[in-house]
Formats: C-alpha cells, sequence, structure tokens
C-alpha cells in the first residue's frame, strides 16, 4: 500500500451507508465453492455481505479489501467507489481459481496486495472490508490477515513467564496444571475458555493489551474456536501455543474447521496417535501422558456418607458413558456382523480405536464427520469390555451411574467428588479395579496414577500404555481376560507384606516419575521455556 486513497472518513461512511439502503433488485447470485478441508460453501453476490471497518481516526487513508466475493466489478457500484482512486486486496488463490473468469470482473483500479505487506500497522492505517462467507470457507489464508486487523498497532507488554490456561466449570487437569506451572516459576492466568472460542477477535486483543504471555496451554482445544482466528491472533502477538489432547484425538479433531491445527505444538496422552495423526500433516507432536497430583491424592480426602463399608472390598469409579454420548454419534450404526464379533470373544481381543479404524477401512480421519463411525463403534466395545470385566470380577462397590445397574454382584452407588473424596476412597478401598476404555489404545486413565497416590491398590487391563511403567510393577498387577479379574482380587485383599511392598513400589515410581509437575517440565523443555 504505497498511496494513500484521497477520501476522507466522513465521504466514505456517508456511500457505504447510502449504497447499503439502496434495495438490490436483480436477483443475489450464489456461486459454490469447494473449502479448504473439502466441504461445499455457498458465496453470495450480495453488498450485504462486506463488513466494513472504518478507522474513524484517519482522515486519509487507503481502503483494504480482504475478499472481493464473486462479482468484485460490481463493488464499484455497491459502494459508491470512484473509478480514479486505487483500492487494494487481498484474496485466496484458491477461491480464485474456482470462480470462472474472476480475475477478469476486478476493476482496473484494483491492485491486489500480498499477506506480508497487510501488516498490523499498515491494517491499523486504512479503512478495511471484509468479504465474510470466503473468511470462514479459507481460513488459513483470511485467519492471519483477520489477526493483524484486530490486534491493532501499539505496544503491548510482554508478561514475566506467564501461562495462559482456557478454562470452564468443573474442569478437571486446570487445577493440577495451574499449581505445577506455578511451581515451576511462572504465573498462570485461568481465562473463560467459552468468550474465547465465541469471540476470538474481540476477546483476546483485548486480553493482550494488557500483557503478552509465553504460552497458551489448552487442553482438547479448549478457548480456540473452529476455523483458527483465536490461534493467529494468538501467532501474531508471539504467543506460543500448544494443545494437550488428553482424549482421542480424532473424536476432537470434528469440531476444528481448519488446517491450522497442523501447525500447533500438540502433546497426546495416547503415543499410538502420534503415527497417524502424522500421516495428515501434523507438524509436531509429543507424547505426555496423565499423571496425578501429590498435593490432591497424597494424604487428603475425606469418605462421604455413601461410601462406608470399603474396607476388604473391591471398588470400582467411572461411568457408564460419556456425556452427550448418543448426541455426538447421531446417527451411527454398528454392523450387525461387527457387533456379534464383539460379543463372542472370549476376551482375548482388544477391540480398540486402531481396530475399528482398520475394519472399516475410513480414511482419512480428518477432515469431516467420518471418523465419528470409528469412534461409535469403539463406544461400544468399550461399554462391552467394562461391563464383562464388571460382570467377572466377583462383589464390586461401583461409584457411578445408573448405567450399571443389573451388573451381578454389583453395589452401584452415586458419584462421588473428583478431589474431595476419591483419594480417601482409593486409601481405603482393599483393591481398586480400572478397566481402560478402547478409544485410547495405548492410553492411561487417571487411576493409574490417582490411586497409587493416594495409597490405595490398582489392578488393571493390560494394554500398551502400561510400557512407561517398570514391567516387574506392571505384571503382578495386570489381566488380560476377564475371568482373571477376580483371582487377582483374591491375591490383593488382604493387606499382606508382598502387597505393602509392591503399593509401597509403585507410590515411589509414580511420585518420584509421574506427577504433574514432571509433565510440565516435559512441556516446558519440548517449548524451550
Amino acid at each position: 500500500m504505497v498511496s494513500l486513497l484521497k477520501s476522507g472518513v466522513e465521504r466514505l461512511t456517508s456511500r457505504i451507508r447510502r449504497k447499503s439502503q439502496v434495495n438490490e433488485v436483480s436477483r443475489t447470485r450464489h456461486i459454490t465453492v469447494i473449502d479448504e478441508i473439502g466441504m461445499t460453501k455457498s458465496m453470495p453476490a450480495t453488498k450485504t455481505q462486506f463488513e466494513w471497518r472504518v478507522n474513524r481516526t484517519l482522515d486519509e487513508a487507503p481502503v483494504v479489501f480482504l475478499g472481493l466475493g464473486p462479482e468484485p466489478n460490481k463493488l464499484p457500484e455497491w459502494f459508491d467507489l470512484p473509478n480514479e482512486e486505487i483500492y487494494y486486496y487481498l484474496e485466496s488463490q484458491d477461491f480464485i481459481d474456482q470462480v470462472d473468469g474472476w480475475e477478469q470482473l476486478v476493476p482496473t483500479n484494483f491492485e491486489r496486495i500480498t499477506p506480508e505487506e497487510f501488516t498490523i500497522e499498515s491494517s491499523s492505517n486504512a479503512h478495511v472490508t471484509r468479504y465474510l462467507p470466503v473468511q470462514k470457507a479459507f481460513p488459513s489464508f483470511f485467519a492471519p490477515l483477520t489477526a493483524r486487523l484486530s490486534l491493532h498497532s501499539g505496544t503491548r507488554p510482554r508478561l514475566n513467564k506467564t501461562v495462559w490456561l482456557p478454562t470452564g466449570d468443573d474442569d478437571l487437569l486446570v487445577k493440577e496444571l495451574a499449581h505445577a506451572f506455578r511451581a515451576r516459576g511462572y504465573s498462570v492466568t485461568l481465562i473463560d475458555h467459552e468468550a474465547l472460542g465465541k469471540y476470538p477477535g474481540s476477546t483476546l486483543p483485548d486480553l493482550l493489551q494488557q500483557g503478552v504471555p509465553d504460552l497458551f496451554f489448552s487442553v482438547n482445544f479448549k478457548g480456540l474456536d473452529h476455523f483458527g482466528l483465536g490461534h493467529a491472533i494468538l501467532r501474531e502477538a508471539g504467543v506460543q501455543v500448544a494443545v494437550w489432547l488428553v482424549d482421542n484425538p480424532f473424536n476432537i479433531l470434528t469440531t476444528v474447521k481448519s488446517a491450522y491445527w497442523k501447525d500447533i505444538r500438540l502433546f497426546v496422552t495416547d503415543h499410538s496417535f502420534i503415527g497417524p495423526l502424522i500421516e495428515i500433516e501434523a507438524r509436531w507432536v509429543t507424547h505426555l501422558p496423565l499423571a496425578t497430583s501429590r498435593d490432591i491424592f497424597e494424604a487428603s480426602g475425606t469418605l462421604p456418607d455413601h461410601a462406608t463399608g470399603l474396607e476388604g472390598h473391591l471398588i470400582f469409579v467411572g461411568r457408564s458413558r460419556f456425556p452427550k454420548m448418543d448426541q455426538f454419534f447421531a446417527g451411527e450404526t454398528i454392523d450387525s456382523t461387527d457387533v456379534d464379533e464383539v460379543l463372542s470373544d472370549s476376551g482375548s481381543t482388544r477391540f480398540d480405536y486402531h481396530w475399528w479404524r482398520e475394519r472399516l477401512g475410513i480414511t482419512p480421519l480428518w477432515p469431516g464427520n467420518q471418523g465419528r463411525a470409528v469412534g461409535a463403534g469403539t463406544e461400544f466395545a468399550s461399554h462391552n469390555w467394562k461391563r464383562r470385566c464388571l460382570e467377572s470380577a466377583g462383589k464390586v462397590i461401583i461409584f457411578g451411574d445408573d448405567g450399571w445397574k443389573g451388573i451381578k454382584n454389583a453395589d452401584v452407588r452415586p458419584f462421588v467428588d473428583y478431589y474431595a473424596h476419591l483419594p480417601a476412597i482409593y486409601r481405603t478401598a482393599a483393591v481398586t479395579l480400572n478397566v481402560t476404555g478402547m478409544q485410547l489404545p495405548a492410553g492411561l486413565t487417571q487411576r493409574h496414577f490417582d490411586v497409587w497416590c493416594a495409597g490405595g491398590f490398582l489392578i488393571t487391563d493390560a494394554h500398551p500404555g502400561l510400557k512407561i511403567f517398570p514391567d516387574e510393577l506392571v505384571a503382578p498387577v495386570s489381566f488380560t481376560r476377564p475371568d482373571e479379574i477376580h483371582d487377582l482380587v483374591i491375591r490383593f485383599r488382604e493387606d499382606t507384606k508382598a502387597k505393602q511392598e509392591l503399593r509401597r513400589a509403585w507410590q515411589e515410581c509414580i511420585q518420584q516419575n509421574h506427577t504433574y509437575l514432571n509433565r510440565v517440565d516435559t512441556v516446558l523443555t519440548a517449548l524451550s521455556l
């Protein structure tokens, strides 16, 4: 943008206002394009799809279009733009290539500029209009431009050793992560993830004006919008962005509508997803298992009124299904042949996510929602596996939901508070049973860490995720088939010397190597912070 448009603010705004009041007598033309993730998007040719941001602090300034729409030849008429003045624009080449003859429709006094020329400073010294439909069709191109427009020029102070954690009500892990980052000398700011996700263009610039943190650390993309504008704003401001995927990455990615996630520093609790993510062009993925917090689980917690009679007994804590499961997998069906195979298996096969992915042959798993079919089959197999294990365990006290009722020899009780009650429950029960869901083939649960930290005793199904622990600790407490569970319970129900020694060894292993302090150290090292 070399020259200035010789048009004052009042003249410009009056043109926009006047022309916006004129009714469009011609029928609006809608063309469709394939967006950057392969979805069909409509591109209406109408002036109402343009959003103007007029800088009222400037009398004379360039006019820059972020997208011209499918009929750029209509812009001078719609907005009363004089032919003798120069206008600037940026456009996605992927959009241009899909509109026949588009370049011939661009008025001769419109000059295309590069993204590098549209800086935070230059955007702050211009009047900018955005063609809205194209912004979400090609967000990898337009999100950085809108980010620069949203930030404005000016000084943003750099905060010293600061981490932002987006969070919501009752979010697990945030309390543990905040404590661990603070213990490593970082200031931690908790930010409402809903506001960040819904209104990144207004929420983030205001927050950044108060100071720029070193790290924005999201769990499961919380606080990041679907189209990547929030990520672009943070990057433009010089913030490192990292996402910890604590659940199945491909179930989470169904909500992401832009390829921006491929550039993010990703951490995964399940190392078996590193390869599949790299296959679809993730550029940076690191293994970061779950962990525990000694401050919460080592010596805290009280028993609630409905947790009596645990001494000498086996317990299980967990949901029968994850919240809003039916809504998430709505419309997905499982082939009866696959159902029969899962139900008839003796327990020798783990029908985990990777098994279903291979069985259904669905590729790629992103973009789009086709991967939900894999998740639906996996969730069916998970529920069947957990129920079979519980039915084979003998007498068991279950803290969970009504979905577990009807299991033979099960005493089903209401949920307990994770922080207030679980440490004491794990410590009091003779044995805690863990049954790992199939969504994370090599993932661990909180129980793998919390039970031992609290001074409890865990038995668990065997799977690849346990390889982060010494074999001599894993072998005595793991089972591969449901019919092995009852014998393990009998062996460890009494507090023998052998059990005490094994529990002590596990507790030392967890507390030394698998706390959230250890995990934060991994994050800080990996990000060179």
